[in-house]
C-alpha cells in the first residue's frame, strides 16, 4: 500500500512541476459541468477602462463581452495609445458564488487570433470598489473558450478581468469576444 501511495505522490510532485515548468496557458478544460450552472447574463451591464469609438468595431465596447454573441467584441480605443493594463466590469446585479470564468478570444476567421491579452488577472467584489484577487492566469492563443477556475468560497456581485500584458511585445491594444460565469447550483 505505501509502495502504491508514493508512486502516486511521486507522480503528482512531476506533474506540478511539468505545468510549472513549461509555458502553457492556465486554462483547464473544464468539460463536466455537472455541477455548476452557467449564469445567466440577463440585465448584466459591463463597462471598461478604454472601449473604440462608436463606429469604429463590431460593437468595440465592453457591453459585447456579455452579449451571448461570439462575433461582437470589446476592443480598447485604438484612436488613441492606451498602455497596459485594461480591464472590463462586469455588475452582476448580485452576488454569485462563482466556479469559474469562462472567456472567449475576439474571433479570427479560421485561425485564433495572435494578438491580444497574454496574462490577466480575475477579481471579485461586492461593492464595486474594493477588489479580491481571485486568481492571475495566462491566456492561450485559441479561438475557443478557456476555463479559468476560482474559488467560490465567497459570492461577489462585480467580476472584474484584467489585462496585464500582451501577447506580443509593445502591443497597446486588447480584446475579448464573450465571458461566461459558472456558478455553483
Amino acid at each position: 500500500m505505501k509502495k502504491k501511495q508514493l508512486i502516486y505522490i511521486a507522480m503528482l510532485v512531476s506533474g506540478l512541476a511539468t505545468i510549472v515548468g513549461c509555458n502553457k496557458s492556465e486554462a483547464i478544460l473544464f468539460t463536466d459541468k455537472s455541477t455548476v450552472a452557467k449564469a445567466d447574463k440577463t440585465g448584466w451591464t459591463a463597462t471598461a477602462d478604454s472601449e473604440t469609438p462608436d463606429g469604429w468595431e463590431n460593437t468595440g465596447k465592453g457591453s459585447a463581452t456579455i452579449d451571448g454573441n461570439i462575433n461582437t467584441y470589446w476592443h480598447t480605443d485604438y484612436s488613441v495609445v492606451v498602455p497596459y493594463p485594461h480591464w472590463v466590469l462586469i455588475d452582476m446585479k448580485n452576488n454569485k458564488n462563482i466556479v469559474s470564468v469562462d472567456i472567449a478570444n475576439r474571433q479570427r476567421a479560421g485561425t485564433p487570433n495572435t494578438v491580444g491579452m497574454k496574462t490577466f488577472k480575475i477579481e471579485g467584489s461586492t461593492d464595486g470598489t474594493s477588489f479580491t484577487g481571485l486568481g492571475q492566469f495566462n491566456f492561450a492563443i485559441t479561438n475557443d473558450f478557456q476555463s479559468f477556475p476560482v474559488s467560490s468560497e465567497k459570492a461577489y456581485r462585480y467580476l472584474k478581468i484584467t489585462a496585464l500584458t500582451p501577447q506580443v511585445a509593445g502591443t497597446n491594444h486588447t480584446f475579448l469576444a464573450e465571458i461566461d460565469v459558472f456558478t455553483t447550483k
